[in-house]
């Protein structure tokens, strides 16, 4: 009986000492449903205002940036541009479309500045092969 009780004394030592260094469950964020009725599929959602794309190309020793069609020759105007669009909608995602000759400071300059401006997603387009 004695070897017992040691064993068993042994293993609630082992437990607590385990424990300790846990997270409570009560602390952990949970995700829990509305109601008691859960649709199958889930819904989705559309984005009312849609993407702002960039494009960024070359033209002589100038780049070119396009914003959603319409055309700055001006790197302020786009700033300024985006500054506005993000206080409006800064959920919109952001679509970068570069030229391969654009060079790579143009990129980060405007990766940048859309960070700044605090647009949540910023993605970059890719040919499709």
């Amino acid at each position: 009986m004695t070897p017992m009780i040691d064993v068993v004394f042994l293993l609630l030592i082992f437990f607590v000492c385990t424990s300790v260094g846990q997270i409570r469950e009560s602390l952990l964020p949970a995700e829990l449903a509305g109601g008691s009725i859960a649709s199958a599929e889930p819904v989705e959602q559309l984005d009312p205002l849609g993407d702002i794309w960039i494009g960024l190309k070359r033209e002589g020793d100038a780049t070119l940036f396009e914003l959603n069609s319409i055309e700055h020759r001006d790197w302020v105007a786009l700033k300024s541009v985006l500054m506005e669009l993000a206080e409006v909608a800064p959920e919109m995602p952001v679509i970068l479309d570069t030229a391969a000759d654009v060079p790579f400071g143009d990129v980060i300059a405007v990766y940048d500045t859309c960070r700044a401006a605090g647009f949540d997603q910023i993605d970059f387009a890719t040919d499709p092969q």
